[in-house]
């Protein structure tokens, strides 16, 4: 009989035994497990890549969805038959809107694709009428070409809806991110909108093929866009909210007394900041431009215009206000001895000019003031904030006079007849809205589908042009039911300004771009690109000069060649 404690022993070595079997059992499930894991944590970014791909895949065909429809508006329909362009137009409008069943002509849409993704399905009936089917047709490439698919991204402008209705300046450039260009908002989210260029030597692809692929299609576009003047349609004309129909420009559109053909560069000014503002004054002896913090002062005097030499200077002076904020909006008094300031803060500055000193500090209750506007007789300041609200402030008496309510979201953008007796206003509400400054009250308001960034109103006071978040520039009529629609611009427009013999206005945007147009109708006098975007602009008094504001941390001053 073996001892007791031999018997514990052995008991011992097989619980031991047994419970190191149990733990290699243990280790091989951890191991199993994390294997699992591993592969799970594979599958997972896979999916999350494949899902990101989708998702940007969508987006891409979306936008070029939008480009074929920009694209069949602006250069195939102006080749139809006056009898068929409405009719084609009309056809596009009602697709945009139409059923699934309706879009498929009864076939289901595959599931998880939407509507705006149909144009990318030259496969898929669409239902349109025959006019449509037969532009298809006589562009489209033959089957199997190979070409189609392939080519550069569109731009993207990086424009988001904020939640607090708080417009900032977008220092990141797409085509170089070193330099500032563009206006966006706090809250991160993006939304892209491209127009198609009107330039035919600058026509891209659409709807997921390259109309220019085949070779006879161009030779067939070329003769047919020859036969209409050699020129894409790119202004539009709208009555009581009908269809758009291709501007019928009159003879003398790019031509005749005060309508400029070009311009000519004269000053770079430096201004070592991204310029969000730029004024020229009265007289045309100095130029005042806007970065941040600070508003620096040119003197651009006894520049030759007529001579071919680009002059750079310092500043003669800076005015240090607003802090470390960017400044948006300066408006300059009649005598040039008075400036108002404002921007991304909570105030506005008056300074004295003569003495380089500020005057006032207006506290608005707003995070930020996006522009600025005077009375005619310089009284009272008109102030865009970014709470939505519009601020009346007299001057002269240093006190608020009221606010006027009613944009839902920042208001970006202002001006004032040239009575004074109205106010237009736009917002990132997506409205433009007319105030009567008699009764202090809205009277008129203009609902769009993007928000508006710049503004502008004609000096004979019939015509306010507006720039939008979505390329386009409306020109409303102040008197009737009429507007035309100009699609220009790659990007938005981020300024815009009336010619003080009210014949030409200028826009600018985060295209690079400068676009000159015959009022009201749209006509394009000249276009002009710089190497980063277009901020702000001003004309001055004369209608002699032009200055613009950019993100290549300059102002550039401009002789208007006439």
């Amino acid at each position: 009989m073996k001892p007791s404690y031999l018997e514990s022993l052995e008991r011992i070595k097989e619980e031991h035994a047994e419970m190191n079997k149990h733990l290699s059992q243990q280790r091989s499930e951890i191991d199993k497990i994390a294997v699992e894991k591993e592969n799970m944590t594979r599958s997972f970014m896979t999916y999350a890549e494949v899902s990101t791909t989708m998702r940007n895949d969508l987006r891409k065909a979306e936008e070029q969805n939008k480009r074929l429809q920009d694209f069949i508006i602006q250069t195939l329909a102006p080749m139809l038959s006056q009898d068929n362009q409405a009719s084609c137009l009309a056809a596009m409008e009602a697709f945009k809107t139409a059923s699934p069943r309706e879009n498929g002509n009864g076939a289901a849409i595959p599931p998880g694709i939407p509507p705006g993704m149909l144009g990318m399905f030259p496969n898929i009936p669409f239902g349109l009428n025959p006019a449509m089917s037969q532009l298809f047709n006589q562009f489209a490439p033959p089957q199997g070409n190979g070409e189609g698919a392939g080519g550069s991204e569109p731009k993207k402008a990086k424009l988001e809806d904020p939640d607090d209705g708080e417009l900032e300046i977008d220092v990141t450039n797409d085509d170089n991110p070193s330099t500032a260009n563009g206006t966006t908002n706090k809250n991160g989210r993006d939304s892209t909108n491209s127009v198609a260029s009107s330039d035919p030597n600058m026509l891209r692809q659409a709807g997921g093929f390259n109309l220019f692929g085949d070779p006879h299609a161009s030779a067939r576009l070329a003769a047919a866009m020859s036969q209409m003047g050699g020129r894409p349609a790119y202004s539009f004309k709208i009555v009581d909210n009908g269809v758009p129909t291709p501007t019928t420009f009159p003879p003398d559109a790019q031509k005749g007394p005060g309508i400029p053909t070009g311009l000519k560069k004269k000053m770079e000014l430096n201004h070592g900041e991204v310029v969000c503002a730029a004024t020229i004054a009265r007289d045309n002896s100095r130029v005042y431009t806007g970065g941040k913090g600070c508003v620096k002062i040119w003197d651009v005097r006894d520049t030759d215009l007529s001579g071919t030499t680009v002059v750079s200077r310092p500043p003669i002076s800076s005015l240090d206000c607003l802090k470390e904020n960017y400044i948006r909006s300066c408006k300059l008094f009649e005598d040039g001895n008075t400036i108002l300031i404002g921007g991304e803060a909570s105030t506005v500055a008056l300074w004295d000019l003569t003495t380089e000193t500020k005057t006032l500090d207006l506290e608005t209750d707003s995070q930020a003031c996006y522009a600025l506007a005077l009375s005619p007789d310089e009284k009272l300041l008109f102030a865009c904030l970014a709470d939505g609200n519009i601020l009346i402030y007299d001057i002269h008496n240093k006190e608020k006079v009221c606010t006027l309510p009613g944009h839902h979201d920042g208001a970006s953008c202002l001006d004032l007849s040239k009575d004074g007796s109205k106010l237009w206003s736009g917002g990132l509400d997506n409205s433009v809205r007319c105030w009567d400054m008699n009764q202090r009250k809205e009277i008129a308001k203009y609902e769009f589908a993007s928000q508006v960034f710049s503004l502008g109103c004609c000096p004979d006071d019939e015509w306010v042009a507006v720039g939008m978040e979505n390329n386009n520039v409306e020109v409303l009529s102040t008197t009737g039911k009429e507007k035309y629609q100009l699609t220009q611009h790659e990007s938005c427009v981020l300024s815009l300004k009336f010619a003080h013999s009210g014949k030409f206005f200028i826009s600018t945007g985060k295209d690079n771009v400068l676009n000159a147009w015959r009022t009201p109708y749209g006509a394009s006098l000249f276009q002009l690109k710089e190497n980063t975007s277009v901020l702000s602009c001003d004309i001055s008094f004369d209608d002699s000069l032009i200055v613009t504001g950019s993100g290549e941390k300059k102002a550039t001053l401009y002789a208007v060649e006439y």
